[in-house]
């Protein structure tokens, strides 16, 4: 455990010591499975304060899976990897095809814009956003999130949540 939480005042400081706590899971590329992922790791996150932002992240990265990636596709799958430290974790692997995901920049009609927000929203939320992969094998797209950081009700987090 890092320096930020000493002694153990919660259950889930206790659960998160000393080693970080790793879970792989996988789901059949379903849009219904999205759901099931976003709960699954809202409930790894509870207690922390971060447990709608890990939703969200989830909930985007494995949407970007199923609809944009041959894990869409019958037979598909996704995975979910998420390890809770001071600085978690929380990667989607998909099983490749389109193309790379990336952020894009806002544009001037975004009201408008049905697609291409969600990386960009989930790049506001995390610490840190990255992709590793390749279209042919499969990519994983991760976000970390500082569970250090202040927590609370923050407008910034309401206006990317609201998107």
């Amino acid at each position: 455990m890092g320096n930020c939480r000493l002694g153990y005042r919660s259950a889930v400081e206790w659960l998160r010591s000393p080693e970080p706590l790793r879970w792989r899971r996988t789901y059949p590329g379903r849009a219904d499975q999205v759901a099931v992922a976003r709960r699954f790791a809202v409930s790894l996150f509870a207690g922390t304060g971060y447990e709608e932002e890990a939703g969200f992240i989830v909930a985007e990265l494995a949407s970007n899976a199923v609809r944009h990636t041959h894990s869409g596709h019958h037979g598909g799958w996704f995975g979910l990897e998420v390890v809770l430290e001071d600085v978690a974790y929380v990667g989607v692997t998909d099983q490749g095809g389109g193309g790379i995901p990336v952020v894009l920049p806002e544009s001037p009609d975004q009201s408008v814009a049905e697609h291409g927000r969600g990386l960009r929203a989930v790049s506001r939320l995390a610490a840190a956003l990255g992709i590793h992969g390749s279209s042919d094998g499969g990519h994983t797209v991760w976000a970390d999130l500082d569970l250090c950081a202040e927590t609370g009700i923050r407008p910034d987090l309401q206006a990317v949540l609201a998107s």
